[in-house]
């Protein structure tokens, strides 16, 4: 009987075990075929096709675009895809809101995986730009533009726009002279807001408390700090001759005299730079120092480090003037009358040189 029961307990423990295996084979098939058919379903998702016309094309998204607009960037560009299967796409690779902000190339996408991969991670090649001291926003626009293709219209009038020029922390009539001179390394896919905070950062970190305090010292604020470096750069050809220069400037506003910068009166007549005549000294501007005393209402230029150095550091003089010895150096006077010997002096020198050259 013991031997009976025995036998019997041994059976049913064997069919629990045998259902139990069962069941667990039956768990695994289940999950094989599950992710058999998720790895199918991703793989078709994400290879689903993407045929644009112009593959040369650019599309560009926005900062705090949406999966949405993304779609529409690209149905603007005449690309035909599935929008539907694009946002489950970015849902399976969990990148919805990891998508950049930037100008991208229809070049190459051919698939819905190449698109996500695009957009999610920071690309592009890296362009050099040199932007040079003394350029005029036009001039660093058009070099700029040569070099990335940007939207010239949208820069310039981001350029002007006081919303805009309020997030930077900059009270201008324009981003003239805030675009800091340097040698940069722009991504490709850059929006022309990405180019300006960049520019404009890095004037803030040359602008340091140095220069601040120096500023504060001669109660000038940031634009009159930059609008008289601004002419220092249009003045000097040399460095060196910079303070020297902003001492000048800074005794004839010290004793309410008219700046007669050139530099200024060459920034209000539209275009290239021009040989000034008598009546040129005459227009109604703003910007012409000869008729108008004190600064200009902002720079005309971009000046460099050392012209915002000199703007609040200048030499300590009586110097009231100035004028080219045709060396690239001015002479420097402190009357009227040693003034325009130094004048007479340069125009004889100009007159030799071109006795020579015939």
């Amino acid at each position: 009987m013991y031997f009976c029961f025995y036998s019997k307990f041994r059976s049913m423990d064997f069919i629990k075990l045998y259902k139990i295996k069962n069941f667990k084979i039956l768990i695994l098939c289940l999950t094989f075929f599950l992710t058999f058919a998720l790895l199918i379903t991703v793989n078709v998702i994400l290879s689903w096709k993407i045929n644009c016309n112009d593959s040369n094309a650019q599309f560009i998204i926005p900062k705090g675009a949406t999966v949405s607009q993304v779609s529409d960037s690209l149905y603007a560009k005449s690309c035909d895809f599935n929008g539907n299967v694009f946002k489950v796409g970015l849902y399976i690779m969990n990148k919805t809101k990891a998508i950049f902000p930037g100008k991208y190339e229809l070049k190459g996408l051919s698939n819905i995986h190449d698109l996500i991969k695009l957009i999610t991670a920071p690309s592009g090649k890296k362009i050099k730009v040199t932007i040079i001291e003394g350029w005029e926003l036009y001039r660093i626009i058009k070099e700029i533009d040569s070099k990335m293709n940007i939207d010239a219209y949208k820069f310039e009038q981001l350029c002007k726009d006081h919303n805009f020029m309020s997030t930077l922390n900059i009270n201008a009539p324009s981003l003239e002279g805030f675009l800091f001179p340097d040698t940069y390394y722009f991504l490709s896919s850059s929006l022309e807001e990405d180019i300006i905070q960049v520019m404009t950062n890095q004037f803030f970190h040359h602008y340091d408390k140095s220069l601040q305090y120096f500023a504060k010292k001669l109660d000038m604020s940031m634009l009159e700090v930059v609008t008289l470096a601004s002419i220092i750069q249009g003045e000097a050809m040399f460095e060196n001759e910079m303070k020297k220069i902003s001492s000048v400037y800074h005794n004839r506003l010290q004793k309410k005299m008219l700046l007669q910068a050139d530099p200024t009166v060459q920034y209000a007549i539209p275009g290239k730079n021009i040989k000034l005549y008598y009546k040129h000294l005459k227009i109604d501007n703003p910007y012409n120092t000869y008729k108008y005393k004190g600064l200009p209402p902002g720079p005309i230029n971009s000046p460099g480090l050392e012209a915002l150095k000199a703007a609040v550091m200048p030499l300590t003089t009586d110097y009231l003037y100035f004028v080219a010895d045709g060396s690239g150096y001015h002479t420097f006077s402190k009357t009227i009358k040693q003034h325009n010997r130094a004048k007479k002096a340069f125009k004889l020198k100009l007159q030799k040189l071109k006795k020579k050259k015939k």
